[in-house]
């Protein structure tokens, strides 16, 4: 049976060092700006996987902690992006990331338009069903604003009060309260609704409580990246209109001794990335799942043993709809005439490109520009 596409949007939230994370490690430019412990190595015990690619004359590898994404690249499920990010500069996190999930820069601001490139994909598409975008966490990230969308750890958090007696009152509050009320009358009605469904379906009276969802796979055990990838993989499998979720990932501000704190982070976000593709099983026709931080690391480290915040990145996008097992864009390279502002690997793919094809090829969206207003798009291939 033909399902609806779904988008999932990771955000590695703090600028997460690309040129570690995906490496060129044969670059003699990469080799003199930084020691062998913020380096992917060819040989030795802790080399990289090697990345079969066609757009430069490069040695690129994995960082060692991410053999899961080597996998799932030579498998043919993932496609890489690198020197991708935003067209304007800046390194604040704070103007990045809504810089990012924003998508509308200078000119392009419609007047008092708050929304957010989700946002706006939600009001073109107008999709149905109870639940059709979900933020796995405590807060709804900008890319989300100007469209409803749940907003929950978990399923469980979604239900209104499941204590029996206390779900009635504040039912009936909700409905007296706000129910009738113009502007709030319909979000109220939707979360009662979304309510009703997932305690309807899932909820269990011998533990008292929603029944725990039962993965296809064992996720990593103590790794905080597998808790929001199941709430997302139980949403896709329930079957409950989902369309596009996000999930948050953060800890990537590595200006300070970054070797071993990157090194676990990327093997957390590999392997719970894994376990989560492969316990959507069949359902992996249906999904996209694009992976992306507000900007990269300077080529030269620091004198902290960390890197500083930077520009061009890698992203990342799993599903069979973009044939994988590829690394497209160009590649600037890394001598100083290539590094944008002496320092940085340049952008030389507009984020927005990417997130354009997935957009198109993959949700059906018949007009970027409704997303994307004013973007002169690049056509990548991600489909090709």
């Amino acid at each position: 049976m033909a399902r609806d596409p779904i988008l999932v949007v990771i955000f590695l939230r703090g600028g997460a060092d690309g040129l570690a994370l995906v490496s060129p490690a044969s670059d003699p430019d990469f080799i003199a700006a930084r020691p062998e412990t913020l380096r992917v190595l060819r040989d030795g015990d802790g080399a990289g996987r090697a990345i079969r690619q066609e757009i430069a004359d490069v040695d690129f590898r994995f960082h060692p902690a991410a053999a899961p994404l080597a996998d799932l690249y030579d498998a043919g499920d993932l496609l890489l992006v690198h020197a991708a990010g935003l067209p304007d500069a800046t390194r604040s996190h704070f103007d990045a990331e809504a810089r990012i999930e924003r998508g509308l820069f200078g000119a392009d601001i419609p007047p008092g338009d708050p929304s957010g490139w989700i946002g706006r994909w939600l009001q073109a598409d107008a999709p149905g069903g109870p639940m059709p975008a979900l933020a796995v966490g405590a807060m709804r990230p900008a890319s989300l604003l100007g469209a409803e969308a749940a907003v929950a750890e978990s399923l469980a958090d979604l239900v209104v009060a499941p204590d029996h007696w206390l779900s009635d009152l504040l039912r009936a509050r909700l409905q007296s309260g706000f129910g009738a009320h113009g502007p709030l009358g319909r979000p109220v009605q939707d979360l009662l609704g979304l309510s009703d469904l997932i305690k309807g379906r899932f909820w269990s009276p011998a533990d008292a409580g929603l029944r725990r969802y039962d993965p296809t796979v064992d996720y990593p055990q103590d790794n905080p990246v597998s808790a929001p990838l199941m709430t997302v993989a139980q949403s896709i499998k329930e079957e409950i209109g989902l369309r596009v979720a996000t999930v948050d990932v953060p800890g990537w501000d590595t200006h300070v001794n970054q070797a071993g704190a990157f090194h676990g982070l990327v093997g957390t976000l590999s392997q719970a990335l894994m376990a989560f593709w492969r316990d959507l099983g069949a359902w992996q026709q249906d999904v996209s799942v694009v992976v992306m931080s507000e900007f990269g690391r300077r080529l030269r480290s620091n004198t902290a043993g960390g890197t500083d915040h930077g520009r061009g990145n890698v992203m990342m996008v799993l599903g069979p709809q973009a044939r994988g097992g590829r690394m497209v864009g160009r590649w600037p390279g890394l001598g100083n005439e290539a590094l944008e502002e002496g320092a940085d690997l340049a952008v030389v793919t507009d984020y927005r490109d990417v997130l354009s094809e997935l957009l198109s090829g993959h949700m059906r969206l018949a007009d970027v520009g409704t997303v994307f207003p004013g973007l002169r798009r690049t056509t990548l291939g991600l489909w090709a």
